[in-house]
C-alpha cells in the first residue's frame, strides 16, 4: 500500500512539473482569456485585480447602480443588467438606465465598453453615459449625455430641451480612435464646474462648456441594444 501511495505521488508530481514546464501563453490567448471573464465567477478581490484601478480611482460593481426600468412595449424575459466575472451585461430591453447611489459633482469617469457582435444587425448600435442626472426618473431623465452610440461615440449632448450646451466636436479624431463593433472602446470623461470633456481611446473628442447642470447622478444607458461595460472607475474631484 505504501508503495502504491509514492507511485502515486511521483505520478502527480512528474505531471505538474511537465506542466510548469509548458510555453508561456501568447498575447492572443492572454487577451482572448481577460475577454472571456463572463465565463467564470470570481470573487470581488479577484475581479478587481483583473483591472488597472489607477491612485484615487474606485472601481463600480453593479451593485453600486440603482435601476429605472420604462415601460416595455412587449414583454422581456429575463434581467436586463447582469454582472458575472467583472463584467456588466444589458440586453437592451427595456429602454431605461441604471444610475449611481451617490450624486457626483467634479470627477472623472473612466470605463470599457464593448457592442456584441450580435449587435452588427443594427449597424448604429446605440447606449450612453449620463452625467448630472436630476429630477425624476423617465426616459429620459435632465441629465447630459456622452454618446455611447456608435456613429457619435463620444459626443457631448443635452438631454433636456431648456439645456442648451455649446460643444466642440471632432468627427475626423472620432473616426479615426473608434474601434469596430466587437471589440472595446475606452471612454474618459472628465466633470470640471460643468463643463465635460470626452476621450475616445486616448483621443480627446469633444468638449462642452458648463449649463446649469453641476451635480447629480452618473448613469448608463439601455437603449434598445445589447451592451457590456467594464473597468468602470470614477475618482471625485476636490479642486
Amino acid at each position: 500500500m505504501k508503495t502504491q501511495l509514492s507511485f502515486v505521488l511521483l505520478m502527480f508530481m512528474t505531471c505538474m512539473l511537465a506542466a510548469c514546464g509548458s510555453a508561456e501563453p501568447t498575447e492572443k490567448q492572454k487577451e482572448e482569456a481577460q475577454n472571456d471573464v463572463s465565463a467564470i465567477d470570481l470573487p470581488e478581490k479577484t475581479i478587481e485585480s483583473l483591472f488597472e484601478v489607477e491612485d484615487g480611482f474606485t472601481l463600480l460593481h453593479l451593485k453600486d447602480f440603482e435601476e429605472f426600468a420604462g415601460k416595455s412595449k412587449e414583454p422581456v424575459s429575463g434581467k436586463n443588467w447582469t454582472e458575472k466575472g467583472g463584467m456588466i451585461s444589458c440586453q437592451g430591453q427595456p429602454r431605461g438606465y441604471i444610475y449611481t447611489r451617490v450624486a457626483l459633482g467634479n470627477c472623472t469617469v473612466r470605463l470599457e465598453y464593448r457592442f456584441p457582435e450580435s449587435a452588427e444587425k443594427n449597424e448604429d448600435p446605440n447606449t450612453g453615459f449620463l452625467f448630472f442626472i436630476t429630477g425624476e426618473n423617465r426616459v429620459w431623465p435632465k441629465c447630459l449625455e456622452v454618446q455611447g452610440k456608435y456613429s457619435e461615440m463620444a459626443h457631448i449632448k443635452s438631454n433636456s430641451r431648456d439645456i442648451t450646451l455649446d460643444v466642440t466636436d471632432d468627427p475626423a479624431a472620432r473616426e479615426k480612435a473608434r474601434r469596430p463593433i466587437g471589440e472595446w472602446n475606452a471612454i474618459e470623461v472628465i466633470c470640471k464646474d460643468g463643463a465635460l470633456t470626452s476621450v475616445l481611446n486616448g483621443t480627446p473628442i469633444a468638449s462642452s462648456k458648463p449649463s446649469e447642470l453641476k451635480e447629480g447622478f452618473f448613469g448608463l444607458q439601455s437603449e434598445g441594444n445589447p451592451v457590456e461595460f467594464r473597468n468602470i472607475r470614477i475618482q471625485q474631484l476636490t479642486e
